[in-house]
């Protein structure tokens, strides 16, 4: 009894010669299945070559700390609970903040949240779009905080001033 072993049989093409020409699409037939649409795609390598590298995440713990002890700056109504002492740093969730599969977005784009804000806008059942108009109106209060931080308005250790500094240069 002769063994084949597991390998995949290669589409003869003819005239072409696939380790010569690696960039040449092939097309594999599908048998129908009564009852299933079958979609097929052409895929060529050199579609995958040119890939963009990822950026680096722009991280500042000495800003995310500044959060302890705030007010919420989301005020979401029916779901705030104003308590100082559950206010952490909530991100944003928007892609074009950073936002990408398990990556946070970058620390520039939070804004101070309760606990329970913070659970709304990560996984509450409100719409999207009502969910990023309450961020944007949270995130430019929280851009005019640090530049009264930066202003010396509000006060503020060095190490708060020059966070706040980061933060707005790179927005």
């Amino acid at each position: 009894m002769l063994r084949t072993g597991f390998k995949r049989r290669q589409p003869k093409l003819i005239g072409v010669d696939l380790a010569r020409e690696p960039s040449v699409t092939v097309l594999a037939r599908v048998e129908p299945v009564p009852g299933r649409i079958v979609r097929m795609a052409a895929i060529n390598d050199a579609d995958f070559r040119g890939a963009v590298p990822k950026t680096e995440p722009q991280r500042n713990p000495a800003l995310l700390a500044m959060a302890r002890g705030q007010r919420c700056l989301l005020l979401v109504p029916g779901v705030c609970q104003p308590d100082p002492a559950t206010t952490v740093a909530c991100h944003s969730n928007q892609s074009a903040h950073g936002k990408a599969g398990a990556r946070k977005a970058d620390d520039q784009w939070h804004v101070h949240g309760c606990a329970a804000c913070h659970w709304w806008l990560d996984q509450g059942p409100a719409p999207a779009a009502e969910k990023v108009e309450r961020f944007g109106a949270a995130h430019r209060w929280m851009v005019s905080i640090w530049q009264d931080i930066v202003a010396g308005v509000q006060p503020a250790t060095p190490k708060e001033r020059r966070a706040a500094a980061w933060a707005l240069a790179r927005i």
